[in-house]
């Protein structure tokens, strides 16, 4: 007959003993080690962005005239080579669609060239600018006001675009360089330092700058240059297939 070990039984005890080494000398999961090392990353970039944000509000004046930010003669070079890949690449018949027009191929071709403007646009026209009021972000339709009560705190996104965080809902904007293509070019990273400025001034009215920006400084609408632009790459996309 079996009998169970009672509470002061050392068979008891060594099996506790080996639960307790089962449980502690296991091997670690190299998903919980990579979960712990990115959790150690981002305390640690926070904690570095912190203290660049606090050194650089300390060194800072509040400017005189409006912020800019825009897309500088690389953003001009990629919208002119994406014009160029469009013409180039698109898919026309022989004599182009104006020779035998249909009603869904020519719309396809119409709306694709619409969008490839408004990808140019976006390519070589943006611009962000940051005055007394808020963040003006230049889009399709229209310019939009971001206003400094609705931003916490602006990060560069892997994809180049500033990301807006705080209680109000606000469109990512511009198109920097990304981090991780600026390091191996040694280069210093525009969009972060654009992203530290804006995340200063919201946190400090005093160091915004002073006056409101005016329509030539913010831009209009891409829709006013997107739909001209349109209009040429559709017209050079045909002359090439006559």
């Amino acid at each position: 007959m079996y009998v169970l070990p009672g509470p002061g039984s050392p068979l008891l005890g060594a099996g506790a003993v080996l639960l307790l080494v089962a449980r502690f000398c296991a091997p670690v999961r190299p998903e919980r080690v990579m979960a712990v090392d990115r959790r150690g990353a981002r305390r640690r970039q926070r904690r570095e962005r912190r203290l660049r944000i606090e050194e650089l509000a300390a060194g800072m004046e509040a400017p005189s005239g409006p912020l800019v930010w825009r897309a500088g003669w690389t953003g001009g070079v990629a919208a002119a080579g994406w014009c160029a890949v469009l013409v180039a690449f698109a898919d026309r018949p022989a004599n182009g669609f104006l020779a035998d027009p249909r009603p869904g191929p020519l719309f396809f071709a119409v709306w694709t060239s619409v969008l490839a403007a408004w990808v140019c646009c976006r390519l070589g026209m943006w611009r962000i600018t940051a005055d007394l009021d808020g963040v003006h972000i230049r889009r399709f339709w229209a310019v939009r006001c971001v206003p400094w009560s609705v931003i916490d705190r602006v990060e560069l996104r892997r994809d180049g675009f500033l990301e807006f965080f705080g209680p109000g809902a606000a469109p990512m904007a511009g198109l920097f360089l990304p981090l991780w293509a600026s390091r191996p070019l040694r280069r210093s990273s525009v969009g972060t330092q654009a992203a530290d400025t804006l995340t200063v001034l919201s946190g400090r009215p005093d160091l915004r700058p002073k006056g409101q920006a005016g329509r030539a400084v913010t831009g209009g609408a891409f829709v006013w240059w997107a739909l001209p632009l349109a209009a040429a790459l559709f017209t050079a996309a045909e002359l090439l297939r006559r």
